[in-house]
């Protein structure tokens, strides 16, 4: 049996509406494939110093060594560095935490020891060779 002029007409407008309807289809996923390109990068295109701005760790408090210093908990990450620290007096160790870590100047810490502004500087000098030779020994 024969399709008629009318099935063929209507055959012929669906064909032409599908095609139309796939055409569209093709041409919004190739911009949006376009949008992506220009505007997305990928993971592994970012510069480390990005990538490390994004990252998230935990961190735990017995990942850290603990110093009470003025009534504040100094926290040490490095364990090299914290038995260093345990290795010097509590008058250096002190110094070194509250210039470094309380970022205190020397007449704070000399007013707080109880000693010249002078002596607090070499003190934290004497200190700081001593660390340098015990982690030089590690």
């Amino acid at each position: 049996m024969k399709p008629s002029d009318f099935q063929k007409t209507v055959q012929c407008r669906f064909d032409s509406c599908l095609k139309k309807v796939v055409r569209h289809v093709v041409k919004d996923y190739q911009q949006e494939l376009k949008r992506r390109k220009n505007n997305e990068i990928p993971f592994c295109e970012l510069p480390d110093i990005i990538v490390g701005k994004l990252a998230v760790s935990d961190e735990y408090d017995s990942d850290y060594t603990f110093f009470r210093v003025c009534g504040v908990d100094v926290r040490v990450f490095d364990d090299e560095l914290a038995e260093a620290l345990k290795q010097l007096s509590d008058r250096n160790r002190e110094n070194l935490l509250m210039y470094y870590f309380l970022e205190m100047n020397d007449t704070e810490i000399a007013k707080i020891q109880n000693i010249s502004r002078a002596g607090v500087y070499k003190n934290r000098y004497r200190a700081l060779e001593h660390l340098k030779q015990n982690m030089r020994k590690e």
